[in-house]
């Protein structure tokens, strides 16, 4: 029979190699070098795909980049000829950047409001904007946007910027608030040196080849995809408020016109044969997010009939950024 004694006699082994283990890394933090909890503090993001050549220009280092290679903030990443770069950030931000192309990381979550700012020398970069807001500056323009996916490119002294998804913000550098403008999917615009930015245009098919033959893989070039829908609304017939009366009639006209694009992405394809539709019927978090973008549509026509009906059109595009989560659903299942 053992004695109680005996029992806490062996258990004083077990309780000193604990302290000993402790103690072990106790002393490994102590003694670890301080620049490693800085550079753990500083990482931003990643090398998520690779093709080619690029470095990175850290401090007075310039490091070959490799996949999964950690970028830090302020790193600058260049690509080389016949190379791009996929890099994916903590905010969940995708930027891919083509040939010939230099970019800084200026800022990343910079003050209050969560933006991420970067600073595009040269190229081109393709971005899908994750939770944050996000910046673009270049030697000519600036790009603000929130959940969108969009194009910009420097060349010859001019600031290009095709939006695929979503809405952004466009100005000139250091041009007040009030001179900024809202560039939504399907147009683009461009501003030189110590001008504002052009009347924005319908983005031709080959601005957009031409950028995605650059940034992307072959599989993942996509879109985008314009969506626009006619709804239309009777003014209330016992409201005496004119105005009043014309506001309400509008907001039927929009819900029906969101209701017909929500019909009308049920039948785009995302993957080969597989449609929007697919996706929506297996998964309630799916529908959800899809209801939710729809309700991102802005109105591109409003008119008003003889018989004080009103009519909106209603535009959406989906992009590389709305494709992202189909596919990232698809990989789970």
């Amino acid at each position: 029979m053992i004695s109680a004694g005996k029992k806490i006699t062996q258990g004083r082994p077990f309780l000193r190699s604990r302290s000993v283990v402790a103690g072990g890394i106790a002393l490994l933090l102590f003694c670890a070098p301080p620049n490693l909890f800085a550079a753990a503090e500083n990482e931003v993001g990643s090398i998520k795909e690779l093709r080619g050549t690029a470095a990175i220009h850290r401090a007075k280092e310039k490091i070959e980049a490799r996949k999964n290679e950690a970028v830090f903030k302020t790193d600058a990443v260049k690509t080389f000829d016949k190379s791009r770069a996929k890099l994916i950030f903590v905010d969940d931000s995708l930027v891919m950047v083509g040939p010939n192309s230099m970019f800084q990381i200026s800022e990343h979550f910079k003050g209050t409001k969560n933006t991420s700012v970067f600073n595009l020398v040269d190229g081109v970069m393709n971005v899908i904007v994750g939770k944050s807001g996000f910046e673009v500056r270049t030697p000519t323009a600036v790009t603000a946007a929130r959940g969108t996916s969009y194009l910009v490119w420097v060349e010859g002294g001019k600031t290009g910027l095709a939006v695929t998804e979503g809405r952004v913000d466009f100005s000139a550098v250091n041009a007040p608030p009030d001179k900024k403008m809202i560039i939504p999917a399907g147009r683009m615009s461009v501003i030189e040196i110590g001008k504002p930015p052009v009347i924005a245009v319908k983005t031709p098919p080959d601005v957009i080849n031409r950028f995605y033959e650059q940034t992307l893989e072959k599989d993942e070039r996509w879109g985008p995809v314009l969506l626009r829908a006619t709804g239309s609304g009777i003014r209330p017939p016992n409201m005496t408020n004119p105005a009043q009366s014309r506001l309400m009639a509008v907001r039927a006209a929009k819900v029906e016109a969101m209701r017909n694009l929500l019909e009308q992405a049920q039948g785009v394809s995302i993957v080969s044969d597989t449609k929007i539709q697919d996706f929506v019927t297996k998964s309630d978090l799916i529908r959800a997010r899809v209801d939710s973008f729809i309700k991102g549509a802005w109105i591109a026509e409003e008119r008003e009939l003889a018989d004080g009906t009103i009519e909106v059109d209603m535009e959406i595009a989906l992009g590389i950024g709305f494709r992202r989560m189909f596919l990232e659903q698809a990989e789970k299942q």
